[in-house]
């Protein structure tokens, strides 16, 4: 997108209605083994330098955070392209693993570790620049998730990067913790959802229940929120990019609900109403924009896609498809199969949804 201390004492107690597998089992990733290496190696790449600090720029000139300053948005791309370096060589590195690339996986492995021994992304962080920390450490998480487990991976340094990414999660959860009741705010809109995303995965990489109980906990207060129509009230108050924000939301939600599931933990029947609600809402929306246009108040003008189709950016309905081939109005789902480059692959989402298919 985006360590050294005790481990936070006690656990998160699960919210009543949601049962999971008992506490002695270890918590799972939701992703299907790796193959038997039979391709030749090829190159380990070095890991870019680690980043300490992350000073982003907020873009959004308007009260509904729906129109961009360019010359602001190009300097905080410029922030996103030194944590994408990272992220970028290392989904690469876990694609050529998955494949079936001998030493990949360990490759992996090293580029996290460097990271994690700088103790990258711990310093100073400003607001924008956490929105990059939560982004890149759900990616990373993820990709550690599918190459942590291969035999003859360095146990230090699996053990390090766990911690890393155990602490990493514990320096986000503060601010997501606080209460708001701003009109638009981002301890209650997709950024919460982010936030849950990555401390989960954290959780599950680092066996820290609390994190990944904390992280469903964003999951079950997303769909709380839920209206009878299926929209999030936070992301149709962004208008003319409301349809881009419920699809950038759906992400997180649609990737949490397979962490989920991968570890026994079922949401209570009026949460997974909503999620197919919400679901049904978005691939409607995609069809025709114009009832979250109304909703909104406002046209929908995706400036972002710049001339690309909307379902570039719908990764989250890719997500959705996957684990539930049966999702969106009348039963029946869009095409997605040839959707080009979705924004998952920088955050990890597309990898869980070609590991893992329809079962969990």
């Amino acid at each position: 997108m985006q360590l050294s201390g005790c481990v936070i004492a006690g656990m998160l107690m699960l919210s009543a209605g949601i049962t999971s597998a008992a506490t002695a089992d270890p918590l799972r990733s939701p992703f299907a083994p790796l193959p038997n290496p039979q391709r030749p190696a090829s190159r380990c790449n070095d890991a870019p330098e680690p980043i300490l600090n992350i000073e982003g720029v907020a873009y959004y000139t308007d009260p509904a955070f729906s129109r961009v300053d360019p010359a602001r948005l190009e300097a905080d791309r410029a922030v996103q392209a030194r944590l994408d370096a990272l992220l970028n060589v290392v989904q690469a590195t876990v694609e050529r693993a998955r494949s079936g690339e001998q030493g990949a996986a360990a490759c992996a492995v090293r580029l996290l570790d460097a990271w994690a021994r700088a103790r990258a992304m711990l310093g100073a962080v400003n607001g924008q620049g956490a929105y990059h920390r939560v982004w890149a450490l759900a990616g990373g998480a993820l990709a550690f998730l599918q190459v942590r487990e291969v035999p003859g991976n360095d146990p230090v340094a699996v053990g390090r990067i766990a911690t890393w990414m155990r602490d990493l999660a514990r320096a986000i959860r503060p601010y997501y913790d606080r209460a708001s009741q701003a009109a638009i705010s981002d301890l209650r809109n997709n950024h919460a959802a982010w936030a849950g995303l990555a401390v989960a995965a954290a959780g599950i990489a680092s066996e820290d229940r609390s994190h990944f109980y904390w992280g469903i906990g964003k999951l079950r207060a997303q769909l709380s929120q839920v209206t009878a129509a299926g929209a999030l009230p936070q992301e149709l108050a962004r208008g003319a990019l409301a349809l881009r924000y419920h699809l950038f939301a759906l992400e997180p939600i649609a990737a949490l609900e397979r962490l989920a599931r991968a570890n026994d933990v079922s949401l209570p029947s009026g949460e997974q109403a909503a999620l197919q609600r919400l679901t049904n809402f978005v691939f409607t929306a995609v069809r025709d924009p114009s009832t979250v246009a109304s909703l909104a108040g406002a046209p929908q003008d995706d400036a972002w896609l710049q001339g690309r189709p909307l379902l570039s950016a719908a990764a989250s309905l890719e997500i959705r498809v996957q684990a539930e081939p049966a999702v969106g109005p009348e039963r029946r789902a869009p095409s997605i199969s040839s959707l080009p480059e979705p924004l998952a692959r920088r955050i990890g989402d597309r990898q869980l949804d070609d590991a893992l298919g329809p079962q969990v």
